[in-house]
């Protein structure tokens, strides 16, 4: 019999890290354990050893990165296994046989509301209240009942909880995307050789030119940049640690170059080996 992966997510059943959880690894032979916040999914997954991996949000096209989550990914440790693209399309559901003209009232996450403020703005009957999280709202609305009440949540969370879509792709903006990684306690080298991207952390010194030196290198080996997020070092002025996501065609190159990061920077640190995710524009990879 197949081992069953154990997966925390950041979110409930019918989220959108579900929903990435799923399509990533495949619906059979997988357990998901829910947390309602980025900082209880670390706690989790740090602690607990049945859990195989994590799955967290990094970054979305809309709202950028998320910060709090690259300092998770430094403060515990983890290393990135993977990653994976969701085009986020926001639906509005409620109760079967309720209309958008029935409903007083949406609850959702209050980055799904903002990223459908175009279309409220139409529906100025409707007040928007802010929750903890998508499919908790969805949820919501099927335990209790709600009518007159609707969600903003995924499609998968009104398959889950039998809502009605009463209106489709709500959101603002059809380029939605959020990138998502794939956690893990320890470090993953079982499959270097399909490894095309990398995530790593490093610091240099506080001098003229010393940033400057560290992408000449990459460039020298043509390696693409692909993220570059800088960090204060805490209890430090003027000090900086960056966080860079690279690109690259053969491991050897990303290899050849670590050698020579160590050159000039004063720390260096892999955060994760792994394929590169492809953007598809209904699910994630």
């Amino acid at each position: 019999m197949k081992r069953q992966t154990k997966l925390v997510v950041q979110g409930f059943p019918g989220s959108f890290h579900d929903e990435v959880a799923r399509n990533y690894f495949g619906h059979n032979h997988i357990e998901i354990v829910p947390a309602k916040s980025f900082g209880v999914l670390a706690q989790i997954l740090s602690e607990d050893e049945s859990i195989h991996y994590g799955v967290m949000a990094i970054e979305n096209s809309i709202a950028g990165s998320i910060i709090q989550n690259y300092r998770i990914l430094r403060e515990h440790g983890f290393w990135i296994s993977g990653e994976a693209y969701l085009r986020i399309s926001h639906q509005l559901m409620a109760l079967p046989g309720q209309t958008i003209n029935d409903l007083h009232t949406v609850e959702s996450h209050p980055m799904a509301i903002y990223q459908c403020t175009d279309f409220f703005n139409q529906h100025r009957h409707i007040s928007l209240v802010e929750s903890a999280d998508t499919a908790l709202s969805a949820q919501k609305v099927a335990e209790e009942k709600l009518k007159g009440v609707g969600a903003i949540a995924s499609q998968l969370a009104a398959s889950t909880y039998d809502l009605e879509i009463v209106a489709s792709d709500i959101e603002t903006s059809k380029v939605n995307y959020t990138r998502f990684i794939i956690i893990s306690r320890q470090a993953e080298y079982s499959s270097l050789g399909n490894a095309n991207k990398a995530s790593i952390y490093f610091r240099v010194p506080h001098s003229h030119g010393s940033l400057l030196k560290v992408i000449q290198h990459i460039s020298d080996h043509r390696i693409n940049i692909s993220k570059l997020q800088s960090f204060p070092v805490m209890g430090e002025m003027n000090t900086y640690y960056f966080h860079l996501d690279l690109e690259f065609d053969q491991i050897g190159q990303y290899e050849n170059c670590m050698e020579d990061l160590k050159t000039v920077t004063t720390s260096l640190e892999e955060l994760g080996v792994y394929t590169k995710a492809i953007i598809h524009d209904h699910q994630a990879v």
